[in-house]
């Protein structure tokens, strides 16, 4: 027969197990109730501007009810776009996790930087308006690459720079240059310079300080080493031509040609086809010599191009983007092109 268990101790296992069960209980229904009234809500779907390192999750939610804010995983701010975050809040010990939405922008405009704010240029210079860019890039997409078009405020095709305003080397004025950049995500930013074209021929003087005048003086005699100049011509032929370039690692235009040839030999002449023409001494073509410069035009006192005379009727010279620097016959030339020389300078 086996032992009874004394009543007592059933009555006190019995009050155990009641009191276990009314703690387990309550512990159940205050969880129910302290998660229940967990919230955490935001007024709409918050933002974070591209890149942000120290943001708070406080900063784009309001917590109703909670001690602790925290994030499940952490948000991607180098993505552009809406993410699927997920929020957890505690109180008392319990947590709660509430998904949530943040969206990522990219409001920052392209970085346009320019060499300088203001460019003076001599009535018949060179000059391309982009030889002011320094760069444009934007934070998110990178360098910006160039387009010539417009942009506008509803435009599809995004992400490039363009340049609005010419400038006519030929006159005198203030010519504004304005040039615009919108991003992958239509951030638009733009920056203007201006370019001042002068006639300074009333002022022009040579490198030797003497007042230029028109004096034909076929006798005149160079001053520098010219065969070392032609020779350095015609190993330069095949170089690229570049709007206000002066440099074989960059590429020339006509004016910047000669103006390189030149400092090659240690003189130092003008930079622009208008002024070349004034610089040294004045001859006849018919008795033109290798080295000496040939301004080219339509009519006499107005310039457009400059070239280098290597003898034999020839000249090598910076002529446009397809062509580049070639070797030309003169008369050639002038029958093609419909001008003619205008100036021939012995320096």
């Amino acid at each position: 027969m086996k032992d009874e268990i004394p009543s007592s101790i059933k009555n006190f296992l019995m009050l155990t197990i009641s009191v276990c069960l009314s703690l387990l209980i309550c512990y159940a229904v205050e969880y129910n109730i302290v998660y229940k009234n967990i919230k955490v809500k935001a007024d709409s779907i918050k933002t974070l501007e591209y890149g942000s390192s120290n943001y708070q999750v406080e900063e784009f939610v309001k917590n109703t009810y909670g001690e602790d804010i925290s994030l499940k995983k952490n948000i991607n701010t180098k993505k552009v776009g809406t993410q699927s975050i997920i929020v957890v809040a505690t109180k008392n010990g319990v947590k709660k996790e509430i998904p949530m939405k943040i969206k990522v922008k990219d409001t920052t405009a392209p970085d346009i930087k320019i060499k300088e704010e203001n460019i003076s240029l001599s009535v018949g210079e060179d000059y391309n308006v982009l030889n002011n860019l320094k760069s444009v890039s934007d934070k998110v997409d990178g360098n910006i690459e160039y387009q010539q078009k417009e942009i506008v405020n509803d435009e599809v095709d995004t992400n490039y720079y363009t340049v609005y305003g010419n400038v006519d080397t030929e006159e005198e004025g203030i010519y504004p240059i304005t040039i615009k950049a919108v991003d992958k995500y239509g951030n638009l930013s733009s920056v203007t310079y201006n370019i001042e074209v002068k006639n300074e021929v009333e002022t022009y003087t040579s490198n030797n300080n003497i007042e230029v005048n028109n004096t034909i003086n076929n006798n005149a005699l160079a001053t520098g080493d010219m065969s070392g100049l032609v020779n350095l011509a015609y190993s330069l032929v095949g170089s690229r031509y570049v709007s206000g370039g002066a440099d074989p690692s960059v590429g020339f235009d006509c004016s910047g040609f000669v103006y390189y040839l030149y400092s090659q030999i240690g003189i130092t002449i003008s930079r622009s086809s208008y002024t070349q023409m004034y610089e040294g001494t004045g001859v006849n073509y018919e008795a033109a010599q290798p080295g000496d410069i040939l301004s080219w035009g339509y009519a006499e006192g107005s310039p457009t191009h400059s070239a280098i005379y290597v003898g034999g009727g020839k000249m090598i010279h910076a002529t446009n983007p397809s062509m580049g620097v070639i070797v030309s016959d003169v008369a050639s030339w002038t029958r093609g092109s419909g001008t003619r020389v205008i100036a021939v300078r012995r320096i």
